[in-house]
């Protein structure tokens, strides 16, 4: 049985800003020394940029360490599809400021001090170089 084609189009930027910022889980693409990892994570679009928070040890970190450019993946899937890949460096971090600044925006309330202090997490920010997307025709942008 053979598949139907969808006709695609290319996203214009306002498309793309909004659709970042309407999802909530992404693909990170990381590769170091020719292995590739990819891996999902929740994140915000914010100001240009994609923050996300993640444990302190582990592939994803290991990976980000020794190579910062990542690649990071969106989809939707409904009558039609859309997709936005983003190319950029990411910068972890794990002082005071930037965990209160990450966890307000990923979770739309501010911690206590003391539950920030107390959190072993790095707040990921990718600091988008590159942005491209596409859509079928029939995508409906909600």
């Amino acid at each position: 049985m053979e598949r139907p084609v969808h006709e695609s189009r290319e996203l214009t930027r306002d498309e793309i800003d909004f659709f970042l910022k309407k999802q909530l889980h992404g693909r990170l693409g990381l590769c170091v020394e020719g292995e590739p990892y990819v891996v999902p994570v929740s994140y915000i679009y914010s100001e240009g940029a994609i923050y996300f928070h993640a444990a302190k040890r582990g592939k994803k970190i290991d990976f980000m360490e020794k190579n910062n450019r990542v690649c990071f993946e969106v989809d939707e899937w409904q009558k039609g599809w859309a997709s936005v890949i983003c190319y950029g460096k990411v910068t972890l971090r794990d002082d005071f400021e930037a965990k209160k600044r990450g966890f307000k925006l990923l979770m739309g309330v501010d911690l206590a001090d003391e539950r920030i202090k107390g959190a072993s997490v790095y707040i990921g920010t990718v600091d988008i170089e590159e942005m491209t997307g596409r859509c079928s025709v029939d995508f409906v942008f909600r």
